[in-house]
């Protein structure tokens, strides 16, 4: 991109899609990493991360993805908008273990290919983790599923694990009256934070370092303003300095100030915010 050039800068540094060499440790993403490791390697049967849009969750489990993988089996699925009888397949689909007939069997027959399929792999040694992304679009009737098949295992330990990661109406959803059995066995539930002002400048920083161009790092009155239109949320951070250093170059600019970052807001129709999650850090400051 002619921008970029400009800038001396290969690669986009504000990126929206996830990608791990652009991984920020804030305090939120490393205390969540923390606890679901823990959880998992205590062998929990369900655990539960929450965020809202644009917080990183996807990127914190690309990040854990290495880990995961060298220590468990992972049926990863994406696209939750399904019944109890497609999850069933959709794990089995995932784990490459689908027959021929699968897709035409009825859901109990699917249930028990995957507890077979658990008993057969459990002298390995590795648990089974379904990570559940977006699970707030699933039905109640599938997460009811979810709670059935946590009841996989032996005498020792669990057979399988869930992760479910979505947004804060999941948890609004497994507080309903009629899934009060499967949150009785949430035993990790995490909420993944945006980033404070000082992690946000810390951040924009980080990024801009790493395509060797720390000093377009704005001022930290400049930080305040970025700050109070993307409340810390990375998306809406990478969305708003991306578009800012589109409108420095169109100044020819070798720095980024106050009008960029006006230019920048009024381009995205970009409004200040006052979230739930910036009401709760004033009632904790």
């Amino acid at each position: 991109m002619n921008h970029l050039r400009f800038f001396g800068i290969e690669e986009e540094p504000f990126r929206l899609t996830p990608d791990r060499d652009f991984y920020f440790p804030s305090r939120s993403h490393s205390a969540v990493t923390e606890v679901v490791r823990y959880g998992l390697d205590s062998g929990e049967g369900f655990l539960m991360i929450y965020g809202e849009v644009g917080t990183g969750k996807t990127m914190l489990l690309r990040k854990l993805s290495s880990y995961l993988h060298s220590h468990y089996e992972t049926a990863y699925i994406i696209s939750p908008q399904l019944s109890p009888r497609e999850l069933l397949f959709a794990i089995l689909q995932d784990l490459d273990v689908v027959e021929h007939d699968a897709n035409t069997l009825p859901a109990p027959a699917l249930f028990q290919k995957i507890y077979d399929y658990l008993v057969s792999r459990n002298p390995l040694g590795k648990r089974l983790l379904v990570i559940i992304d977006e699970a707030q679009n699933l039905p109640e009737e599938s997460i009811e599923q979810l709670r059935l098949l946590s009841n996989f295992e032996t005498d020792k330990r669990k057979l399988l694990q869930i992760l479910l990661v979505g947004q804060p109406e999941l948890k609004a959803k497994i507080y309903k009256p009629s899934l009060r059995q499967l949150r009785q066995r949430i035993t990790i539930s995490e909420t993944l934070l945006p980033l404070s002002r000082a992690e946000m400048a810390a951040y924009i920083n980080f990024r801009l370092n790493r395509v060797g161009r720390p000093d377009l790092t704005p001022a930290a009155g400049i930080t305040k303003m970025i700050h109070r239109y993307t409340n810390g949320t990375p998306r809406l951070v990478n969305k708003l300095m991306s578009r800012t250093l589109l409108m420095a170059y169109a100044g020819q600019q070798q720095y980024i100030d106050k009008e960029n970052i006006k230019d920048a807001v009024e381009s995205l129709d970009m409004k200040p915010l006052l979230t739930f999650w910036g009401t709760l850090r004033k009632a904790s400051a």
